[in-house]
């Protein structure tokens, strides 16, 4: 079985700018890994790995070969994991307003997850901090392949905004509908802030129930199908902007394959939060559920 997957993104930034972050490896260590080398031309090569690598190295490093490009426009290459030649294709045109619209596609992989979480969500990150560098601002949630050690999720980002701003984005329905897709809502969101209110998508089942909000500094939430399970989010004032903590608790102790998987999904959230609030947009075009099928 093999996967295929296919995002597009508006970036707000001129094309020439968003490609340039596609291949100078100053750029490329804020979005894609830890550290590459590359030749920027059809035949070269494109080696990277370290520990925020999209998919961690099955040795110190990828090895992969550009076999397509065109100026400003067009980058592909090819992408062996586990035996299995994958090809990963860039293209960009121009969007309105002076923005760039990006489609990457990977195609023909024979993982659908990594020890990080799924793939899909390490290339949501990945392309949500390639959105970020790329419009002159700070990267985020990076890839972890780290095993749980405990059976929670801790996570935090940074944003550059004020803790009423980045609040508000949980406590409208729309908003909390578009950064939770990442641009693109799968249901209409429901937000009642009282304790026993309800929140959360309507298309992912019964939303969870509110234990704790407290304007601009917490919400806690509570798991309608799992009631041991709870997630909590705390707001911190920063001199450049706001810290958002989140903590998910209450796993079953045989649950930690779970761990990567949830990580993974919150870490792109974060990311897709960071963006909409900063720019305006989570930037994806297509759906979530659109975005990987079975080839």
């Amino acid at each position: 079985m093999a996967f295929d997957y296919d995002f597009v993104m508006r970036i707000g930034s001129p094309r020439p700018t968003v490609f340039e972050r596609l291949l100078r490896i100053e750029h490329l260590s804020r979005w894609f890994c830890g550290w590459s080398r590359i030749e920027p031309k059809v035949g070269g090569s494109f080696k990277f790995g370290g520990e925020t690598c999209i998919i961690p190295p099955e040795g110190r490093a990828w090895e992969t070969t550009i076999d397509e490009g065109e100026v400003l426009r067009r980058f592909t290459f090819r992408w062996p994991i586990r035996g299995v030649e994958t090809r990963v294709a860039y293209d960009l045109e121009d969007g309105p307003g002076g923005t760039a619209v990006l489609r990457a596609q990977h195609r023909g992989l024979p993982i659908r997850d990594t020890p990080g979480g799924s793939v899909q969500d390490s290339w949501r990150m990945c392309l949500g901090n390639l959105k970020s560098i790329a419009e002159g601002r700070g990267d985020s949630v990076r890839p972890d392949h780290q095993p749980a050690a405990t059976p929670e999720v801790r996570l935090s980002a940074l944003i550059e905004a004020p803790p009423p701003k980045v609040f508000g984005a949980f406590a409208s329905p729309t908003d909390l509908a578009h950064w939770l897709s990442g641009g693109v809502p799968r249901g209409k969101a429901h937000v009642e802030p009282r304790k026993g209110g309800a929140f959360g998508i309507e298309s992912s089942g019964d939303p969870d129930r509110v234990e704790d909000w407290t304007p601009d500094r917490r919400i806690a939430l509570r798991s309608s199908r799992e009631p041991d399970r709870t997630l909590r989010f705390e707001f911190e004032e920063k001199a450049s902007g706001t810290a958002v903590y989140l903590a998910e608790q209450g796993f079953a102790p045989d649950a930690l394959d779970d761990i990567p998987r949830h990580r993974g999904r919150w870490s792109d959230r974060l990311v897709c939060l960071k963006n909409f609030i900063e720019s305006g947009s989570s930037g994806f075009l297509n759906s979530y559920d659109d975005q990987v099928r079975e080839a």
